[in-house]
C-alpha cells in the first residue's frame, strides 16, 4: 500500500511539474506586433519568441542606434530618440541582430535575438 501511495504521489508531482514547465515556455504569437525597446545600450527584451507572420518593432527610447541582422536580412537606418524600425518575420528560425554602433555579430555587446517558432 505504501509503495502504491508513493507511486501515485510521484506521478502527481511529475504531472504538476510538466504543467508548470509548459506554462513557463514563451508562447509564439502570430499576426501581431511585438515591441522591443532600445535603451541604456541594450535591447529589451534581449530575446523575443514569436510565430511566423509576426512583426517585431524596435523603438529607440534614447541615443543613436541601428538594428542590423547578423545575416544581413534586415537593417534599419540610424534611429534617434522615438525612432522606430519594424520587420515582419515570415519563416521559422533564429535571427540574431545587433546595433551597428554599439554591438557586433555573434551577440557581442548591444545585441538581441528573434526566435520564430511554429
Amino acid at each position: 500500500m505504501r509503495r502504491l501511495m508513493i507511486s501515485i504521489l510521484s506521478m502527481m508531482a511529475l504531472l504538476a511539474l510538466t504543467i508548470v514547465m509548459t506554462e513557463a515556455r514563451p508562447k509564439p504569437q502570430a499576426g501581431k506586433t511585438v515591441t522591443v525597446k532600445i535603451s541604456n545600450f541594450k535591447f529589451e527584451p534581449k530575446v523575443v519568441t514569436v510565430a511566423p507572420g509576426t512583426t517585431v518593432e524596435w523603438v529607440d527610447e534614447a541615443g543613436r542606434h541601428t538594428v542590423e541582422a547578423d545575416d544581413g536580412s534586415f537593417k534599419s537606418e540610424p534611429l534617434a530618440a522615438n525612432g522606430k524600425f519594424s520587420h515582419k518575420f515570415d519563416k521559422a528560425g533564429t535571427f540574431a541582430y545587433h546595433c551597428g554602433f554599439h554591438g557586433d555579430k555573434g551577440g557581442k555587446d548591444m545585441a538581441g535575438t528573434v526566435k520564430v517558432k511554429k
